[in-house]
Parts: structure tokens; C-alpha cells; sequence
């Protein structure tokens, strides 16, 4: 029988059909795909070969894969209508295809638990090479640290003169002096994807921040969102505040549960905390 092999992708620039996913949504969908496919003899790799992200993360064969351009471009892909994905899905293992590329965030995005065979493969993705790691190492004051992460939204990156409305700014430090403060039990690093934000939290409250500004892609400028990801990964504990909409973020929740940190998770409307444990319990306050 052939090997069959599903190839989680990550497209050039100019190939995607809709809007490129963040490289959270990307995360979280190696995750489902890797326990779907478990005891089924189907292969799982993943190809980020067509982006800067590729030069920056350790190249395991055993989870990254180097496909054909043409193949990459003709990738399908699954972000919202998940039923659709998994129709294919199952097409594609009754059929006599062995290769099928597909770019999803399919999975839940308030997951809690994933079988730690999952976990262990998805670490993979964040294998950084040694100059990501200590590039991060020797921006940061202290070695041990925790991780305020902020997402305000895409319009806040693609349009910096907009900025953050006051009412915003007003409920992001209420939360952190109310909430993350006085749980904090090292440095705080703070990151976002509104680098002004970033700069002027660090300023206020003496946080630590990485000096470049940052978004949640693969293109342009993947070495600041691989050192997001670095920082997120390496911490003690990681608060989550979205500001923008409510869900968790996949770049900091389901890093945190990969690497088993816990995290609290604020999100709109109503800004609730609630904390994810380090072995995966949800406890509302």
C-alpha cells in the first residue's frame, strides 16, 4: 500500500485565494490534522517553504516538508467553512490520491485539552534556530518572565495612523492593573500587534518588550513574529487580551497550551477572566 500524506501549507504571497491565515490559525491547524490522523497510516507534514518563516525555525524531516511550487500554489484552502474541509478530508482517504495539500485553521480556537502526542509534534513549529533563541535571549533583562500579549485587530497594523481608541486604551490598563500585575510573579514582557501600543505600555509600567514592530504572519517580517512566538513560548505564564474580538488568540493560547504555561485569557465583550492551567483545566471566575 502507498504512503498517503497530508502537507498543512503555507502558500507565497501571490498564491493565496483568500486572505493568508495568521501563523496562530496555522498552529492550530497542524494541531487538528495531527490528531485526526492518529492510527490512521496517514502521513502529516508541514510545508513553509515558500515563506521567510522557513529560514528561521530548525528543519526537522519528520515534520517539515519541501513540495513542488505548483502543488503549494494549488493547495486548498479551509479557514471557515470547516464541514467542507472535512468532507475533503475524508474524500481524500477513501480515495487513491496520496498527496493532498490543504492550508486550515480547522479546531476549535477555545480548545483546552489535546493529546500530548499532538503537542510534541506541534512543538516542531517552534523549534527556532539558535540565533532566534538568543537574539530574544539577549533582548530580554531577565531571563525568567511572563507574557502580556494584546491583539488589537488588523486594522490597528495596516493603518498605524488610525490608533487605538481611548475607551480601548482605558479598558487594556484596567485589566493589567487589576489582573495581570498583581499575578505577576516575574518581569512582564509585553508584546502586540500595534507596536505603538507596545512602546507606550513598556514606558508606563516598566515592562520589557522586544524593539520590533510585529504582526501575526509569515511574510516581511517573520523574524519579529518568530520572536513573538520565541517569547511566548519560553515564558512562565501568558496573559491574553483581545480587544478586537472574542475569541482566545492562537498565537498565544494554543502556544501556551503546546508548551504547557499557563495563561488567562481576556476578550471582549465583557473582559472575564479566565485562566487556562498549565495541565489544561478552565477555571471561570
Amino acid at each position: 500500500m502507498q504512503l498517503k500524506r497530508v502537507i498543512q501549507t503555507f502558500k507565497a504571497p501571490q498564491q493565496w485565494t483568500n486572505t493568508p491565515p495568521g501563523l496562530g490559525d496555522f498552529v492550530r491547524g497542524i494541531c487538528y490534522l495531527h490528531e485526526i490522523l492518529q492510527g490512521s497510516g496517514i502521513e502529516l507534514r508541514v510545508d513553509v517553504s515558500q515563506t521567510e518563516f522557513v529560514d528561521l525555525i530548525e528543519q526537522s524531516p519528520s515534520f517539515f516538508w519541501i513540495g513542488a511550487k505548483q502543488s503549494i500554489a494549488n493547495a486548498e484552502e479551509h479557514f471557515i467553512d470547516h464541514p467542507a474541509a472535512f468532507d475533503r478530508l475524508k474524500e481524500f482517504f477513501e480515495s487513491d490520491e496520496t498527496e493532498f495539500y490543504i492550508s486550515t485553521n480547522i479546531g476549535n480556537w477555545d480548545r483546552v485539552e489535546i493529546p500530548e502526542k499532538t503537542l510534541q509534534f506541534a512543538r516542531n513549529f517552534f523549534a527556532f534556530t539558535p540565533h532566534v533563541e538568543h537574539l530574544n535571549a539577549n533582548q530580554l533583562a531577565s531571563k525568567e518572565y511572563e507574557t502580556l500579549s494584546i491583539r488589537c485587530g488588523d486594522v490597528f497594523y495596516k493603518d498605524p495612523s488610525i490608533g487605538l481608541i481611548e475607551e480601548a486604551k482605558v479598558q487594556i490598563r484596567s485589566i493589567i492593573e487589576e489582573h495581570v500585575l498583581p499575578r505577576a510573579i516575574h518581569p512582564i514582557a509585553v508584546t502586540s500587534d500595534c507596536y505603538e501600543l507596545k512602546q507606550e505600555l513598556a514606558k508606563r509600567y516598566g515592562m520589557m518588550s522586544l524593539p520590533y514592530p510585529s504582526q501575526h504572519g509569515a511574510y516581511g517580517n517573520a523574524l519579529p513574529v518568530a520572536m513573538d512566538l520565541c517569547l511566548l513560548k519560553n515564558s512562565r505564564c501568558n496573559y491574553h487580551i483581545n480587544i478586537w474580538a472574542g475569541w482566545w488568540s492562537g498565537f498565544s493560547h494554543y502556544t501556551s497550551m503546546i508548551f504547557h504555561i499557563p495563561s488567562f485569557n481576556f476578550r471582549m465583550p465583557d473582559f472575564a477572566i479566565e485562566e487556562v492551567t498549565a495541565d489544561g483545566r478552565l477555571i471561570m471566575p
